[in-house]
């Protein structure tokens, strides 16, 4: 009795704070007695709640229930139906799922992206492991973060390798990505880890290489915890990643076997886009993109060279879109074109590029 007690006015304190961010710990556990659909439902408002960085008022109008309630639902101790909980979130993920989807402007599919779901969705069918690897640039990221909002509904976490930090380092972007408390100890973390992945739950890591100790007869300790969860807890596992991870693996005096083995779908991304690959971004932004925008564009992405410079300091389809996004800012002040853009804006966004980056520092 005193213990319950005790734990009331714990969730009272958690929830006092109406537009405090959100930061429960997941603990599937406490949901394993629930029906399967009603768990993955639970599983996408849970994540969904911390992906949004969503406060106590916001959270409780999208299911329509108090702070105490909520605070119980994510917790997993709940007594009350679950069946009217779970209408309440459906609903609300409808109107959220069409939200997302009229705002995500930016993405276009395309021969990459392709690949990249391939690679996440064969990992989830499976259980396995994954490597999505290709150039800097190249779209990796922006795939993987769409398939995440678009297919996986919330049981995906998604973390991205911190540059410093460790061990201690990684288990902490884990930990704030499921809603544990990243301050605690690492046996606490790992043990908030473990309660927070099972069976039906991937774990995406953008910039894998940053695992890899810089000295190659060192025990990659990262990569084996990676390996240790998968196994352990049955989840499905993306390593994304340049090139240089594979490198780095042969080049290891470390026996990677064990990784190496569960990797069911390797994939490799290709080094040369094609217009079909970027030329939708374009459209995007201009309806009927000239030919010489259209090779302009490839030069742009694939890395050539343009004007006599080198094009790799321009870059490859990420920074395509941040040229075309700042032309549509120079669009936006010209006032002969009445906030419609044209390509001779990307062409100045372009030649603006190039200065702030050098090429021209010279020039009279």
């Amino acid at each position: 009795m005193t213990q319950h007690t005790s734990d009331e006015a714990s969730d009272q304190a958690e929830s006092s704070s109406a537009h405090a961010r959100i930061n429960i710990p997941l603990n599937l556990e406490n949901w394993k007695t629930l029906a399967p659909e009603l768990q993955a439902d639970l599983l996408w408002f849970h994540q969904h709640i911390l992906d949004e960085g969503l406060g106590w008022t916001a959270a409780c109008e999208a299911v329509g229930y108090d702070k105490s309630t909520v605070f119980r639902i994510l917790k997993g101790t709940y007594t009350g139906s679950w069946e009217n909980i779970t209408r309440a979130i459906r609903s609300y993920k409808k109107i959220s799922t069409e939200r997302s989807t009229i705002q995500r402007t930016e993405f276009v599919e395309n021969s990459v992206s392709r690949l990249v779901y391939g690679g996440l969705d064969y990992a989830v069918a499976n259980n396995s492991i994954t490597l999505i690897e290709g150039e800097s640039g190249i779209g990796k990221t922006i795939s993987a973060r769409n398939w995440k909002e678009a297919n996986n509904h919330g049981r995906s976490v998604y973390v991205t390798a911190p540059v410093l930090g460790g061990t201690k380092g990684l288990l902490r972007v884990i930990c704030a990505a499921i809603g544990a408390n990243k301050n605690q100890n690492m046996p606490q973390m790992l043990d908030s880890i473990w309660r927070g992945f099972n069976q039906h739950r991937i774990l995406i890591i953008d910039e894998a290489q940053r695992l890899l100790p810089t000295d190659r007869r060192s025990n990659p300790v990262l990569v084996e915890f990676l390996r240790d969860l998968h196994d352990q807890r049955g989840n499905a596992l993306a390593l994304i990643a340049t090139s240089r991870l594979s490198e780095s693996l042969k080049k290891s005096e470390y026996q990677f076997e064990q990784v190496l083995g569960r990797i069911g779908m390797p994939v490799r991304l290709p080094r040369k886009l094609k217009a079909e690959d970027f030329v939708p971004v374009l459209r995007q932004y201009l309806k009927a993109p000239s030919k010489r925008l259209v090779e302009t564009a490839e030069i742009i992405v694939n890395s050539k060279v343009i004007d006599g410079d080198s094009a790799n300091d321009l870059g490859r389809m990420r920074v395509l879109g941040e040229i075309l996004k700042m032309a549509s800012r120079i669009a936006a002040k010209d006032r002969n074109a009445q906030g419609m853009m044209v390509e001779e804006h990307v062409f100045k966004a372009i030649a603006l590029r190039k200065q702030m980056m050098g090429e021209q520092k010279f020039a009279a």
